[in-house]
């Protein structure tokens, strides 16, 4: 495959990103997709909708002493863990589905079930090795924290003889503690895109491990480091920008869409609102069933539109790194003998 530069794989991203999606088009196909793509890569839209209610409930409080006392201290801690591994789970989860899209979006398939089954291992240990990497950077940010409360610290106690704030000690903290901010938001952004545009696709093609992964793309990019520098510039521009007319069309499609639910639901409230007996619970079945509809509409608009802006900003990473990665460039041109299973799944255009 042609290695492109990091502007000459917008186009061909955009063109991918249509012919997945679009070609041929039905919706439970499109939807499926696009919710996915949604989940994996990040790319959601808000939405909101609100009714005035019509049954009003508070919900108890948990008292902190309740909590610790040791009679249901083995309870709280047993409520930690099993948030724990819920959180982590989900992680697991949407690890998997990430291997699952870009399987999809390589081959050009709808079918998720064989997928979701052959990437099981290589995303056990992607998820292992990101906890890892995510383990270091908190303890990177932890240790950045301190270094700027220290340096908070010193400003306030060293003063002028006037008993005011040094504005030279100021700026001579201010600039090594704004080093640190950036340099941590770096290398939280470098970690990410690395191991999901990079290091991920290694894994899923060649069931590589992440550490020969990792040695793989690190010889990419030390060979082009300028090219990789703008994608990496494109890479977080291209969602910033997309999310701005992603932003205008969510806006006015909630606008018309929950402001006519909206409408309707305040014309039943009304209507029914000194209802009792039956009425009073037909009142309340119809608010439920209102706040159902919006958030079903609300799923459907935020998969509806942030679908192909999260399915082109991945095609864009695959064509941009298969350029650069022989096997993905290969698998993106002339797919390689899958199993018989993979081999029979349909194809997306």
């Amino acid at each position: 495959m042609k290695a492109l530069s990091a502007s000459e794989a917008l186009w061909p991203a955009l063109q991918r990103m249509y012919r997945f999606l679009f070609r041929p088009f039905d919706w439970e196909g499109y939807l499926k997709l696009a919710g996915v793509a949604v989940i994996t890569e990040g790319v959601w839209v808000s939405f909101r909708f609100s009714l005035s209610p019509a049954l009003e409930f508070q919900l108890p409080t948990l008292n902190k002493e309740i909590l610790f006392a040791p009679e249901y201290i083995t309870f709280t801690i047993l409520g930690i863990f099993v948030m724990l591994f819920a959180l982590f789970f989900t992680y697991y989860l949407v690890i998997l589905l990430r291997f699952v899209f870009l399987h999809c979006l390589i081959f050009e398939t709808r079918q998720m079930l064989p997928a979701w089954d052959r990437y099981q291992a290589p995303a056990w240990r992607f998820f292992k090795a990101s906890l890892l990497v995510w383990i270091v950077l908190l303890g990177m940010a932890v240790l950045g924290i301190l270094a700027i409360a220290i340096a908070g610290l010193t400003l306030f106690n060293l003063r002028t003889p006037e008993g005011k704030l040094d504005l030279g000690v100021f700026f001579f903290l201010s600039i090594p503690c704004l080093a640190i901010v950036l340099l941590l938001l770096a290398a939280v952004v470098a970690a990410h895109v690395v191991m999901h545009d990079f290091i991920l696709p290694a894994m899923a093609l060649e069931n590589l491990s992440f550490r020969k992964a990792w040695r793989v793309a690190r010889q990419r990019i030390n060979a082009n480091r300028e090219t990789f520098c703008s994608y990496c510039i494109l890479r977080l521009g291209l969602p910033l920008l997309a999310g701005f007319f992603l932003a205008m069309a969510a806006w006015a499609v909630n606008w018309a869409v929950f402001g006519v639910l909206a409408l309707s639901a305040q014309g039943f409230d009304a209507m029914l609102e000194d209802a009792t007996g039956l009425g009073a619970y037909f009142r309340v079945g119809l608010e439920v069933l209102f706040r159902l509809m919006g958030l079903g509409m609300g799923l459907f608009m935020a998969f509806t539109l942030g679908g192909p802006v999260a399915t082109w900003v991945r095609s864009y990473s695959l064509l941009f790194w298969g350029g650069h990665y022989r096997a993905l460039g290969d698998a993106l041109t002339h797919p390689p003998a899958l199993p018989a299973a993979v081999q029979a799944l349909p194809k997306a255009g």
